[in-house]
């Protein structure tokens, strides 16, 4: 009887531990920079370089460029900084007329870009310009199972020739069929211009996060995110979904991706924890995860 009260049964069931979740607040972003990229494949006549709206399919193009510049340009919490522009052109021709189309080409979207955005000067873009674009060129190449003659044109184009003479050769292979065939398949997508929007964002209250989140997440930094995710319930979807959308947007941060382990660890989803554990440093919060 006396005791009674201190005697320890055996469980009914075996035991089941309840892990305790060591998540890191990541550290404040004091100045967000952000940018929207694309790419622009404008038709321009044969030799020239004067941009032509109605030219082919340039007023789709043109439309694309619009559209990603007016995103930045009309939102509010943003502050445009830069526009870096890059031209390239496609193996056909002399190198030096390539180089001089690409440069003009570049330089005629920059103008362009001007007279639609009047508030836009030439000091705000970066123009640069890649003459031939052979290892776009490779890519293509490989990536195509029903090119001709596919190692030759692999050897030609990994040779340490000059480009004037690997287009001599790609012209002469197997009596010109293979260069009929890059021409009409390959040479068209090389020529393009890439554009890139830099910007800056804002910083967020706890509230403004939580719509924004819906909408814009990229507009957010990491520290932002965490914040929103602490006003749900842990555990709760809301809050899951924030971390999930986190280590999207940021796939190569520690943080993004222990917080996220986290999570998957909670659900039981091992296969992605261990992913995003890959990923996520060797800070004393990881190797606990």
């Amino acid at each position: 009887l006396l005791i009674e009260d201190k005697i320890l049964m055996r469980p009914d069931k075996p035991y089941q531990p309840i892990p305790a979740y060591a998540y890191i607040v990541p550290e404040v972003e004091t100045r967000k920079e952000r940018a929207e990229t694309g790419t622009a494949y404008l038709d321009f006549q044969v030799g020239r370089y004067t941009i032509l709206p109605d030219f082919r399919n340039n007023a789709m193009e043109l439309q694309k460029i619009r559209s990603t510049l007016e995103t930045v340009l009309n939102n509010k919490d943003i502050t445009p900084e830069s526009i870096y522009l890059k031209g390239y052109a496609s193996p056909e021709g002399t190198y030096k007329s390539n180089a001089t189309l690409a440069r003009n080409r570049t330089e005629a979207l920059q103008n362009y870009i001007i007279t639609q955005y009047n508030q836009l000067d030439r000091n705000f873009f970066q123009l640069d310009s890649e003459p031939e674009d052979w290892a776009g060129f490779k890519s293509k190449v490989e990536a195509d199972p029903n090119i001709p003659s596919h190692n030759a044109i692999l050897d030609i184009i990994n040779s340490l020739d000059e480009a004037d003479i690997k287009e001599r050769k790609l012209r002469a292979l197997d009596g010109g069929t293979v260069y009929k065939y890059v021409l009409a398949e390959h040479f068209p997508s090389l020529r393009r211009t890439e554009y890139k929007i830099n910007y800056t964002v804002r910083g967020f209250a706890v509230e403004e996060g939580r719509e924004i989140i819906k909408n814009r997440p990229q507009h957010l930094s990491l520290n932002e995110m965490f914040a929103v995710a602490n006003t749900y319930q842990p555990g709760s979807r809301e809050y899951n979904e924030v971390f999930e959308i986190a280590v999207r947007l940021f796939p190569d941060a520690p943080v993004a991706n222990l917080n996220a382990a986290n999570i998957a660890i909670s659900k039981g989803d091992y296969i992605a924890a261990h992913r995003y554990l890959a990923n996520a440093g060797n800070s004393p919060q990881a190797v606990h995860a």
